[in-house]
């Protein structure tokens, strides 16, 4: 018995569980929410100075990447966004058009548990949404049970999503 139970934990320790979703492919969100067949380059803005600040006000931390990649087509600016839920990213894309969120989608779910923010009934309250002030949104994002860490962070990268169109 002893011997099985070494065995079953030495195997453990060399396997890994990922609980990791691909949901949606990255260049698939951005031509779709863009309206392109063809990406167009990326462009950077540097984490620093009022973007920092603004930022750090929203997350109530500070982003895990030094540079936050955007994509831009007309008054349309695609970002590709990423938060800690409980203990792992997600990974988002928004859509940005004149101070308005007009797409949100969860990319990759790496959590165990609040994978239902992945879903169109969750995802379509953040659409329309505005900054009504520096921190709050124009419309009120529901909770989900046994989702709140999760639906928190997609609170906060939408307020980053609006955030950020306006540094642009």
């Amino acid at each position: 018995m002893k011997k099985l139970l070494t065995v079953i934990f030495i195997f453990s320790l060399f396997t890994s569980v990922n609980a990791a979703d691909e949901i949606l492919d990255k260049n698939t969100f951005l031509k779709s929410a863009l309206g392109v067949s063809d990406l167009p380059t990326h462009k950077y803005l540097i984490i620093k100075d009022d973007v920092e600040d603004g930022l750090f006000k929203i997350m109530k931390d500070s982003y895990h990447m030094p540079v936050i990649k955007y994509w831009k087509v007309g008054n349309k600016v695609a970002f590709i966004l990423e938060a800690i839920g409980k203990h792992e990213y997600i990974t988002t894309g928004y859509l940005v058009e004149n101070n308005e969120i007009t797409d949100a989608k969860v990319l990759v779910y790496r959590e165990n548990y609040g994978y239902e923010i992945k879903y169109d009934y969750f995802l379509d309250q953040i659409k329309g949404n505005t900054l009504k002030t520096s921190s709050k949104l124009s419309k009120k994002i529901a909770n989900i049970s046994g989702a709140t860490m999760s639906v928190n962070s997609m609170r906060k990268l939408s307020k980053l999503s609006l955030f950020l169109y306006t540094k642009i």
